[in-house]
């Protein structure tokens, strides 16, 4: 019996050991943050020229903004965003009723006068209702920071396709920004810097993992009572 007893702790120590890894954000894994290997440039050959096609400085009247693929590019991220909405209802409703009978068949009903008594039938109805409703909802954010980005790809239509990502780490506490999107050529200022705000489809990645991150988790089998609990 102690056998069987041991072995149903350790099944069981061994499964709450597992819930309490704290599993990665999906899709940000490891390998995303992995520097890719460039190949070494190697232009064609042009005899009796100073500079090759492709060369960095081929053309002499260039700036220092990128445009083309490979090239870096600084974005500034600076995000704010807020949002409020109110909504108030207030519905009144009064209504009321009130009929009688005097005769039936041309026979009038009071008949006092012969019985010693009357009868006057007569309905008579009211009903109010009230409802009243109020709701608010409001909402604020900021983001501020720096991360150098990479033109992946040239569009047909000139525009670029831009990706970065940064990673810093601080007392075991990792801090991850992940940017991507479409920007114009026009919208890099001369010092090769670009707004977040100019990005079209922007996606926007801002997190943390480490010993701060876990804290502001609950723990498993707290998540676990709030996912079956009921009320």
């Amino acid at each position: 019996m102690k056998v069987y007893q041991t072995v149903f702790l350790l099944a069981v120590i061994i499964s709450l050991s597992a819930c309490s890894h704290m599993k990665p954000p999906p899709g940000l894994s490891e390998d995303q943050f992995a520097i890719p290997v460039e190949e070494p440039y190697e232009g064609p050959a042009s005899p009796g020229s100073l500079w090759s096609p492709g060369a960095k400085f081929t053309d002499m009247y260039s700036d220092a903004r990128a445009h083309r693929v490979g090239d870096i590019v600084v974005v500034q991220i600076v995000e704010s965003s807020s949002a409020n909405k109110e909504a108030k209802t207030e519905a009144d409703r009064t209504s009321s009723m009130d009929n009688s009978i005097a005769d039936v068949l041309g026979l009038p009903l009071d008949r006092s006068s012969v019985l010693g008594y009357g009868i006057t039938p007569s309905v008579s109805a009211s009903s109010a209702s009230e409802f009243e409703g109020e709701g608010k909802t409001s909402r604020k954010g900021t983001i501020s920071g720096t991360v150098s980005a990479r033109v992946e790809r040239i569009l047909p239509s000139g525009n670029m396709v831009i990706r970065g990502k940064k990673q810093t780490r601080v007392n075991s506490e990792n801090q991850y920004i992940i940017i991507s999107g479409i920007i114009r050529p026009e919208d890099i200022s001369v010092n090769n810097t670009i707004q977040s705000t100019y990005i079209a489809d922007m996606q926007l990645d801002y997190y943390g993992s480490g010993i701060i991150g876990d804290q502001q988790n609950k723990g498993f089998i707290a998540r676990a009572i709030d996912k079956v609990w009921p009320f």
